[in-house]
């Protein structure tokens, strides 16, 4: 059983400087002598179930980079969060334009 303090929570660009500086510090080896009932499920990782893939999809679409300004009271809020807001925003996007009809 995990004890609380060997949890650790990264952000998605504490993330991302991990995997370009090399790599992270978890104990995969530990990680893959896991038995299922080793697994504990709660808010923070609940079991995954067929019903949650049930409206999911790939979008086929390709990303375009660009330099967006926003408040920085706004990133550090969804940063303390651990919000990938990235995503947030092009979902939100997407939302108003189908809403007002573009295709």
């Amino acid at each position: 059983m995990m004890t609380q303090e060997k949890t650790v929570r990264y952000s998605t660009e504490e993330l991302r400087s991990l995997e370009r500086d090399g790599g992270d510090k978890t104990d995969w080896n530990r990680l893959h002598r896991m038995k299922e009932e080793d697994i504990v499920y709660d808010e923070d990782s609940p079991e995954i179930t067929e019903n949650m893939f049930r409206n999911a999809f790939i979008s086929p679409r390709s990303k375009t980079e660009i330099r967006l300004l926003l408040d920085s009271d706004v990133i550090e809020w969804y940063q303390k969060k651990n919000i990938a807001y990235q995503p947030l925003i092009n979902a939100l996007l997407r939302s108003y334009m189908e809403a007002h009809h573009y295709r």
